[in-house]
């Protein structure tokens, strides 16, 4: 039987792996531009706030796995996702920028390929 602590690690890995391979995708479609830049001279650019969600929700679940390695994914994800679910559709409910809407978009599309709920 694996350890929580195995388990954890396995997973905290994973989501590494994940953030890793999104880095070049941010990178090609920043430019050579950086994040805050981009924002204040041009006004948000969909397809890097969509891929800066990814990486932000593959964040918050490292931080939510830290503070319960004996949890399983499902168990640690779920909250993490309905949040971000909910406030997607509070965004698009009230018109929101489509850099916040992109934002939310990608971070959803991450957690629902990341349990498999494509």
């Amino acid at each position: 039987m694996v350890s929580a602590e195995t388990q954890a690690q396995e997973l905290l890995a994973t989501l590494d792996a994940r953030l890793a391979a999104l880095m070049p995708q941010l990178a090609t479609t920043a430019g050579e531009a950086s994040l805050c830049m981009i924002s204040r001279s041009t006004g948000p650019v969909d397809g890097v706030k969509y891929l800066e969600g990814r990486m932000a929700v593959l964040s918050e679940l490292k931080r939510a796995v830290r503070r319960e390695p004996a949890a399983a994914l499902a168990v640690v994800a779920d909250p993490i996702a309905r949040q971000w679910r909910t406030d997607l559709e509070l965004q698009r409910e009230r018109g929101a920028v489509r850099g916040w809407v992109a934002y939310r978009a990608g971070g959803v599309d991450e957690l629902d390929e990341l349990l498999g709920r494509d």
